[in-house]
């Protein structure tokens, strides 16, 4: 039986979570919020139950404060906030932290190739900044009690459908296909999300030192078009094709660079939604997008339950 009942989560008030508190709550854990001076408060489901500390992340003797007595940190910050991932890791060890949950939840950024696009640049460095962290503490003497699991869902696609950033729109009736189509992706549901978390925290031994692979279903968008036809026969849904994802990916580095020299903050920027296209339907899966085979035991949904998710949003999308 796990021994990890008190839970702190940083970046509480975003999207991720938005999914993971209340799944933290109905599951019976103790959860703080530790909350950035001046940024915005969790007021998302179960608000009232749950402890809010001030802490910048940057601030060691803040965060160490805020960490003291909790069994596992969730890191569900936005990745610009990996910045301070020296200072959360040093604050986690002081404080005894037995589990940490990195600020994964995205595509694969411990594919060999992920690298190669500047997107993943952020959780990589994290990712090697913790592990640098735990050897220098296991260097000191210490025995670096603090485990870590990385949680890989690829895209939430109904978030991003409700959001109008998933490649079927059902509220302009647009289903958009990169280069042949064929390329397989796995998607989530963000109650995964959640349920994930819960589920390391139950058994971290499990899940522990390691990524952890989450999807509700691999599908190509041949197959996706052809599912929502099935759905709904008699909507005229609109394909358009982008065929040279090549092109498309040297267009979305050139605009990477651009904004970089301007100082614009690359997480909402055009480039960003492009390259993480790119990541997503590579031909040739170079940078992981198709995880399938990965995913945990237990995890996957069925072509039918799938259905019946994507039903619901393109009613949804479609009033």
């Amino acid at each position: 039986m796990s021994s990890i009942q008190r839970v702190a989560v940083l970046g509480a008030s975003g999207p991720l979570g938005q999914f993971i508190v209340p799944a933290l709550l109905q599951s019976g854990f103790d959860v703080t919020v530790i909350s950035r001076p001046g940024c915005h408060i969790y007021t998302g489901t179960g608000a009232n139950a749950v402890k809010v500390v001030e802490a910048a992340y940057d601030s060691l003797t803040a965060l160490t404060t805020a960490l003291h007595d909790q069994d596992a940190l969730i890191e569900a910050f936005n990745p610009a906030a990996t910045a301070q991932k020296h200072t959360i890791v040093q604050a986690a060890l002081a404080a005894k932290v037995k589990q940490l949950v990195t600020n994964e939840f995205g595509h694969d950024s411990f594919h060999p190739n992920g690298a190669e696009l500047p997107v993943s640049a952020s959780k990589i460095e994290a990712q090697r900044v913790l592990e640098e962290e735990l050897r220098k503490a296991a260097a000191d003497g210490n025995a670096a009690p603090l485990a870590w699991t990385a949680i890989i869902t690829s895209t939430w696609y109904d978030f991003a459908i409700r959001k109008g950033f998933f490649w079927l729109n059902p509220t302009t009736g647009t289903i958009t296909r990169f280069g042949s189509g064929n390329q397989k992706t796995s998607v989530t549901r963000t109650a995964l999300v959640g349920e994930a978390v819960v589920a390391v925290l139950r058994e971290p031994e499990r899940f522990q030192n390691r990524p952890m692979y989450l999807a509700s279903y691999t599908i190509t968008t041949n197959e996706l078009i052809a599912l929502a036809k099935e759905i709904d026969p008699g909507r005229s849904w609109n394909v358009v094709d982008i065929p040279d994802l090549e092109t498309f990916k040297q267009q979305g580095l050139h605009l990477w660079s651009e904004d970089r020299k301007k100082g614009m903050d690359w997480l909402h920027t055009q480039a960003f939604m492009m390259l993480s296209t790119v990541l997503v339907f590579d031909e040739h899966n170079r940078y992981g997008a198709d995880f399938g085979e990965k995913v945990e035991p237990g995890w996957g949904e069925s072509r039918e339950e799938f259905k019946d998710h994507l039903k619901q949003l393109i009613k949804e999308g479609s009033k």
